[in-house]
């Protein structure tokens, strides 16, 4: 090699190392957030309060509501999203405007309970062909560990034309939004970041700063963040599982598991639980991908796989549970009519999808129940037509009913629905099933058969 071609050498190596070091100001840095769903808009509308903040979806009704100050998922008000730091848009060209991409949109599974990729492959490439130099992508979606670096990153660079590390750079913070929990908003909740070198890392230490108050955590590498998301959820459905089986086997024995596990909990180092359905987007999906994981590196994953199976098989013990207290001797319920309070998968949270309660109402539809729904909060828009339930706009509208399930404790029913109101519609000691003790259990129990946990 002549000195020249030397030198010219050397003028590359400083050239591609001042690219590699150069990072968007944290303080400053245009963030734009791809799905405006539970988890993207509360974190868009977080960012905004510092700086631009730009929101993309591709769902277009969703965008014009957002843009009119409407969140039919009730995360954020018409203040928080009437701020003229925020843009709502359908447009990907967007895009190209941000400093950071924060990726937000659902990773569901499909039939046979696989993990559902589409939609953030589909977003990585819509993200890719839009990338700025310079930019980093940041994804928050549920993934398997070693997702974001060997199936997002190759489509980011596909697209893009542009080179991880050198022209563009990507992290992972997985979501902890928990929906229905207005008292625990996205800054109240400790944060996992971490990015594709130790600078990255700590930019989105500092860009989330501007949204998050109770701290961040800095995660070893990508795939140690992708794989305490999936943990953190396996382990609370695992937990419930355990406590949903003891549910079955105590209330065998004639033992309220609710009283067991306040005398455990007595112990120093015992987790308190509580049985319950578990049903929505994170915790009844997210152990799929630890299933998936699991075997493709030849393990059967044998606890989170039996959690899974107890869980789902809850529903049917609490219908199993009504059945035998209206009608013990009879193989159907036809000519019962049975009330069931609650279409959320979650308490004071209007989402239906994936919602546990449904699996009660088929149950008792497919043992012959004439089954009505109440739940002043759900978003219907979801509902699929002959699921089994007439809906209600009032519980006296089909009243008198033959028993009562409460798959729900929202707000507005601690308020509206005490043991009178529900005497009103149901006979006295007519079946009521309790499961999320909405109700005094004293004082049920001089009005109706009342069976809780």
């Amino acid at each position: 090699m002549n000195m020249a071609a030397g030198a010219v050498g050397a003028v590359r190596l400083v050239e591609d190392a001042a690219r590699k070091a150069v990072l968007p100001n944290p303080e400053t840095a245009v963030v734009a957030v791809v799905g405006l769903g539970y988890v993207g808009l509360p974190l868009l509308s977080g960012f905004g309060m510092s700086g631009r903040a730009i929101g993309y979806d591709i769902d277009q009704g969703k965008v014009a509501a957002l843009a009119k100050g409407i969140d039919s998922a009730q995360q954020c008000s018409a203040d928080d999203l009437a701020n003229p730091n925020l843009e709502f848009s359908t447009d990907e060209a967007v895009i190209r405007e941000a400093d950071v991409v924060i990726v937000c949109v659902p990773t569901p599974v499909m039939q046979g309970n696989r993990p559902d990729y589409r939609p953030v492959l589909a977003a990585s490439r819509m993200i890719g062909r839009n990338l700025k130099p310079g930019a980093i992508v940041v994804y928050e979606s549920t993934v398997d560990p070693g997702t974001t670096e060997n199936r997002c990153l190759p489509l980011l660079e596909e697209c893009s034309g542009l080179l991880e590390g050198q022209d563009f750079h990507i992290g992972y913070s997985p979501e902890r939004v928990s929906p229905g929990e207005h008292a625990r908003r996205v800054g109240d909740i400790k944060k996992i970041v971490a990015g594709s070198t130790p600078q990255v890392s700590d930019f989105l230490e500092q860009l989330y700063s501007r949204v998050v108050t109770a701290g961040l955590f800095k995660a070893s590498s990508i795939k140690v963040a992708e794989a305490a998301k999936i943990l953190e959820n396996t382990q609370r459905d695992v937990n419930i599982a355990l406590i949903n089986e003891m549910m079955q086997l105590f209330d065998a024995m004639d033992i309220k598991v609710s009283d067991v596990v306040a005398a455990a909990g007595s112990k120093w180092n015992f987790h308190t639980y509580f049985p319950g359905l578990v049903g929505g987007h994170c915790i009844s999906v997210d152990p799929f991908f630890l299933l998936n994981a699991g075997r493709g590196h030849g393990l059967s994953m044998d606890v989170v796989a039996s959690a899974r199976a107890v869980n789902e098989r809850t529903a049917h013990f609490i219908a199993d549970k009504l059945h035998t207290m209206l009608a013990p001797e009879r193989h159907d319920l036809k000519g019962h009519k049975v009330l069931v309070l609650g279409r959320a998968f979650k308490d004071n949270c209007p989402d239906i999808r994936n919602s546990k309660s449904f699996a009660v109402i088929d149950s008792l539809w497919n043992r012959g129940a004439d089954v009505y729904s109440y739940d002043p909060i759900a978003d219907d828009s979801h509902f699929e037509g002959g699921r089994g339930a007439i809906l209600v706009e009032e519980i006296a509208e089909f009243a008198p009913y033959d028993a009562v399930v409460v798959t729900a404790a929202h707000d507005v029913f601690k308020r509206d629905l005490d043991v009178f109101k529900l005497a009103s519609v149901l006979p006295r000691m007519a079946p009521l099933v309790d499961l999320r003790k909405l109700v005094d259990p004293e004082l049920a129990r001089l009005h109706f058969n009342y069976w809780t946990p």
